[in-house]
């Protein structure tokens, strides 16, 4: 933890990874999906395919706390719903976990000339 980090700061959790079976893996996510929204200091998830690679994917998820994250991926590994998303892997190619710096939002006018 470095010294501008409190044990309560928000986490992202950026996993990208190799996948045998696109449909099988997609499918086996959206159980995981589930299930993890029910773990402690769960906030998000969200489930990225390439465009570049039918088996690459990128899961962002968020946390309340680096903590939180940890404690989930050593739960996860008992978790039965994770048995077949973790089946459906075919190597970790990147996973680490990141705290905010500074966020910035798109002004209300270029929202509206992108909708």
């Amino acid at each position: 933890m470095t010294a501008t980090q409190s044990p309560a700061s928000p986490c992202l959790e950026l996993v990208i990874y190799r996948i045998k079976n696109p449909t099988d893996a997609a499918k086996a996510r959206r159980a995981a999906q589930d299930a993890i929204s029910q773990y402690e200091g769960f906030l998000s998830w969200a489930a990225w395919e390439s465009e570049d690679d039918a088996k690459v994917f990128a899961d962002v998820a968020m946390w309340e706390s680096l903590e939180a994250a940890k404690a989930a991926g050593e739960r996860l590994r008992s978790d039965p719903v994770f048995g077949a998303f973790i089946s459906a892997l075919d190597g970790i190619i990147s996973m680490s976990h990141y705290r905010l710096d500074r966020q910035v939002e798109a002004a209300t006018a270029n929202l509206r000339k992108a909708g």
